[in-house]
């Protein structure tokens, strides 16, 4: 059961100066939302929720400027903080450049009227090479099995691999392969999702051997980093001369990635990462007081 209460903005929103930047984030829609179980998994743990709509404002908003909820604080009037719901349906952990902003907290006991503050911050990402958010890396066909990070962040190693050394890990994978599949048939029934990764991971090294012996179908470029991706980077595209994405997607298997590509590398392609850093990310604070409840 959904109650909606659209809140006049003239009363409920605050302008913040924050880094030469003027954040307006207005208070747009309050929902309230009554469930058994915070996602409906159990029928006997009855949780409300409060979701607060939210538009962003004043701050550039693009492929290179970018937002997400930092951390937030919700007090009714009764005195009592309201938690924050994170999960599958309530995730404000992915930076966007969409100017609507949502979060959600446990709803107040029926006695409370208004919530007396919502207290937090935005996360305000805009990478360049001058804060060293932004790498751009050249010349890459050219450095193979070399570092590629190693003059900007030497602690991540990128490296761009050749096709000696790919056949020469082709055996060492596949051995891999097998290894985690007898440890599963062990552990009792491999299941249907368990099945789908071991033949990803068996597809990927055949994709591999295919981009080796020239048969692949698809443009690839195959890179080694000595930790996860999603951990070292918030985004790694590879564009062409004409400054045209032509990357899309990858397979991964430990810590090999073959990214596949619309169209051949040349010698003029380069990478460009993304990366979070204390000069790339700035913090913006808000605060709404005296919000009426639905």
């Amino acid at each position: 059961m959904y109650r909606l209460l659209i809140v006049m903005i003239l009363g409920c929103f605050l302008s913040i100066s924050s880094y030469s930047q003027e954040l307006n984030l207005f208070l747009q829609d309050i929902k309230e939302e009554r469930l058994h179980g915070q996602t409906q998994r159990s029928t006997s743990d009855s949780i409300s929720k409060i979701t607060f709509t939210t538009a962003v404002n004043g701050i550039k908003l693009d492929e290179y400027h970018l937002i997400k909820l930092g951390r937030i604080q919700v007090i009714d009037d009764t005195g009592k903080s309201l938690e924050e719901i994170k999960d599958v349906f309530y995730n404000n952990e992915v930076y966007h450049k969409d100017k609507r902003m949502e979060f959600t907290v446990k709803a107040p006991v029926r006695q409370a009227t208004k919530i007396k503050m919502v207290e937090g911050i935005l996360l305000y990402f805009t990478p360049t090479q001058a804060n060293k958010g932004k790498v751009i890396i050249r010349d890459f066909l050219q450095r193979k099995d070399e570092n590629l990070l190693a003059d900007s962040y030497p602690e991540i190693e990128l490296k761009l691999m050749d096709n000696e050394k790919l056949i020469n890990m082709q055996e060492e994978m596949q051995k891999m392969v097998d290894k985690e599949v007898e440890k599963r048939k062990k552990e009792g029934t491999i299941s249907e999702e368990e099945q789908q990764e071991i033949d990803y991971a068996r597809e990927f090294i055949e994709d591999i051997m295919g981009m080796v012996n020239g048969s692949s179908k698809r443009a690839t470029l195959t890179f080694q980093l000595n930790q996860p991706l999603d951990q070292a980077f918030y985004r790694i595209s590879i564009f062409n001369e004409n400054d045209t994405k032509i990357s899309s997607g990858y397979y991964s298997i430990d810590t090999i990635y073959q990214f596949y590509l619309s169209e051949a590398p040349t010698k003029n392609c380069y990478i460009e990462i993304l990366m979070e850093n204390e000069n790339a990310v700035k913090e913006l604070p808000f605060q709404f007081l005296d919000v009426v409840l639905p």
